[in-house]
């Protein structure tokens, strides 16, 4: 009984400290080795249409990810199957190769990255398509992107000292 009073308290810490968040999803690499065929599709309604949101990026990776960086493309289909595409790359280490972000578990960083901010002009329905976009050398498409362990996307409302 205790115990679970103590379980529900510290849920209602956790969850009740980000109250801007709307939407926070991640998704696993499968084998921590990210194919270029696996894009990770986030899903979401949207009812606010008043409010400046954030869109951000979740990365985990480990201590042996290659790079200082990580392309990606996202595509944004509106409720009206209107879909909107960026470009977006992540830096994952400063240029003296030390790692940005959080430490997590053992060799685990996370990084977050704002993607946009937005006013969403439509309620309903968004879908949020994230695929790995690195190359080798200027053209060559990277199959596979080894040491990435998630993927993610969080959408939360702006805060007003945030605004433009």
């Amino acid at each position: 009984m205790i115990r679970n009073i103590i379980i529900l308290f510290f849920l209602l810490f956790v969850f009740g400290c980000d109250s801007n968040r709307i939407y926070e999803k991640n998704l696993e690499i499968d084998n921590k080795s990210w194919s270029l065929a696996d894009a990770k599709v986030f899903e979401t309604e949207i009812k606010d249409t008043n409010t400046v949101f954030n869109i951000l990026i979740n990365i985990r990776h480990t201590s042996s990810y290659s790079f200082s960086n990580l392309w990606m493309f996202v595509h944004t289909t509106s409720p009206n199957s209107i879909i909107t595409s960026d470009t977006v790359q992540v830096a994952i280490a400063n240029p003296s190769g030390k790692w940005l972000g959080s430490r997590g578990l053992a060799d685990i960083w996370n990084v977050q990255a704002k993607l946009k901010s937005i006013r969403f002009t439509q309620q309903g329905a968004y879908s949020f398509e994230i695929e790995q976009a690195m190359r080798y050398g200027e053209f060559a498409e990277m199959k596979t992107l080894n040491d990435i362990v998630d993927v993610g996307l969080r959408i939360e409302k702006q805060d007003k000292k945030d605004y433009d």
